[in-house]
């Protein structure tokens, strides 16, 4: 078995518990493998890892937070391979393993005693208004369509499936996964939903409207963004790896994509039983 290793070397200093999981998958009779941008670095001067290619690897195991572990994703080579993190961030809702139970969860990922959990992931495609291709990408989250830096408020007019729902003015919409009602989705005041669940999740950011209230939408649905007048470029964030900005007219075109994440777990479904604890410990000193 190889298994990848992707650290963040400001969560992993020195990269010294990516080359103890380097040393324990060793120990396990599998090959543990970093990529080709670790060259130089002293894991890959460690000797206990192959620099190789992510999708050489049968699962790869991503060591920092929840920003490593989408890093990760978007990363070129991982899309068939089933990931898992090991949690080094302040409060981690991707990565599942504790720096102290690294040990045994290597040893039952080489053995294969794990469940796959599948993670709808969205396509998102931006437009000018002539409906020129100006970017694509995909998310594991969500695509964020924002004011940008201008102070000043953005209107956008939302349409589900070629119905026109609603025109938001404020500083911009969330179109977020089930994974991504936990993250910026949840600060704009977006409810909590199981990430195995599939649909689409879209929260208005403060809008200066008399309501604010989130859509739902079947997963299966089109959602299309479109920017109003706006005199500076409204800026489309997918996944906070890519931005991609649009002038006024322009669409931003989102759906479910054809792929989706293998997440690896461990332990059972206690998604709602973790969740308070990581809330409370949001904005705490370490």
């Amino acid at each position: 078995m190889r298994i990848g290793l992707f650290s963040n070397p400001d969560k992993d200093p020195d990269y010294s518990l990516a080359i103890r999981a380097a040393d324990y998958i060793r120990q396990a009779g599998a090959t543990a493998v970093a990529g080709p941008d670790y060259k130089g670095s002293l894991l890959a001067g460690s000797g206990q890892v192959e620099l190789a290619d992510y999708a050489t690897c049968d699962l790869a195991v991503c060591l920092g937070g929840d920003g490593t572990f989408l890093s990760l994703v978007h990363l070129v080579g991982h899309e068939s391979i089933p990931v898992i993190g090991v949690n080094l961030g302040s409060v981690g809702f991707l990565p599942e393993i504790l720096p102290d139970q690294l040990r045994p969860a290597i040893a039952r990922l080489v053995s294969g005693d794990y469940q796959l959990e599948q993670r709808m992931m969205l396509d998102v495609s931006c437009f000018d208004h002539n409906q020129v291709l100006l970017g694509e990408g995909f998310a594991l989250n969500d695509a964020v369509v924002s004011r940008g830096a201008s102070p000043r408020i953005v209107t956008l007019e939302l349409t589900i499936n070629q119905e026109t729902v609603d025109r938001i003015p404020g500083d911009g919409l969330i179109v977020s996964t089930p994974t991504g009602s936990t993250a910026y989705s949840l600060s704009a005041g977006g409810p909590i939903i199981h990430p195995e669940l599939s649909l689409i999740l879209i929260t208005p950011i403060c809008p200066h409207t008399l309501h604010n209230r989130s859509y739902i939408a079947a997963d299966h649905s089109r959602i299309v963004v479109k920017i109003g007048d706006y005199p500076y470029q409204a800026l489309v964030s997918i996944d906070g790896r890519r931005d991609i900005y649009v002038e006024s007219g322009g669409t931003v075109v989102i759906r479910r994509s054809t792929k989706s994440l293998q997440v690896i777990r461990l332990g059972n479904d206690d998604f709602y039983v973790a969740l308070p604890q990581k809330i409370q410990a949001r904005g705490r000193a370490r």
